[in-house]
C-alpha cells in the first residue's frame, strides 16, 4: 500500500477544471414542421401556470380578518406551494423531451385587486382542460402531470368554497 504522501497530485484550480456542470446542448430537429406552433402553446400553457401561481400568492397576501380568512389564507399558500413542484416538473419533463422553451409570457398580476379568487381558479381549471391539447396524446407522462394540477386546483376550490 502506497503512503499517501507518495502519491502525485496534479494540482488544478477551481477555474481550470472542466465544467461538469453544463454540458453542450445539442439542438434537435423536429420531426414535424408544426413543433414551433406546439412550443408557443406549451409556452402559453405553461406562462398560465406561472401566472395562476404568482395570482394565488398575491390573494394569499391579500387575505383580511374576514370570518374564515385563516382557512382562505392557508388554502392559497398551500396551493401555490404546491403548483411550483407541478410547473417544475411538467416543464422539466417536457424540455428533456422535446427542448428548450424560450417563449414564456410575461406575467401580469395587477388584476388580483378586482378578481375573485374563487372564479380566477374556476376559470383556471377550464383553461387547463381546454388547452391541455397543447401537448401530444401520446404523452400520457406529461397529460398525467397535468391531471395532478388540475387535482391540485379543485382542491384548492373545495377549500375555498367549504372551508371556513
Amino acid at each position: 500500500m502506497k503512503k499517501f504522501s507518495n502519491f502525485n497530485f496534479k494540482v488544478k484550480r477551481v477555474n481550470e477544471q472542466e465544467n461538469v456542470l453544463r454540458p453542450k446542448y445539442v439542438e434537435t430537429t423536429p420531426l414535424d414542421t408544426n413543433a414551433s406552433v406546439e412550443r408557443t402553446d406549451v409556452a402559453k400553457f405553461i406562462s398560465k401556470l406561472f401566472e395562476a401561481r404568482e395570482m394565488a400568492h398575491v390573494f394569499h397576501l391579500m387575505v383580511n380578518g374576514e370570518m374564515g380568512s385563516h382557512a382562505v389564507h392557508t388554502a392559497l399558500g398551500e396551493f401555490y406551494e404546491g403548483l411550483i413542484g407541478f410547473i417544475d416538473e411538467l416543464t422539466e419533463v417536457y424540455q428533456g423531451q422535446y427542448g428548450l422553451i424560450e417563449e414564456y409570457d410575461v406575467i401580469d398580476t395587477s388584476s388580483a385587486k378586482e378578481r375573485q379568487y374563487i372564479q380566477y381558479f374556476e376559470g383556471l381549471v377550464n383553461s387547463i382542460k381546454e388547452n391541455k391539447s397543447a401537448f401530444s396524446s401520446d404523452d400520457t407522462h406529461i397529460h398525467n402531470l397535468i391531471d395532478e394540477i388540475i387535482a391540485l386546483t379543485y382542491r384548492l376550490l373545495y377549500k375555498l368554497k367549504f372551508n371556513k
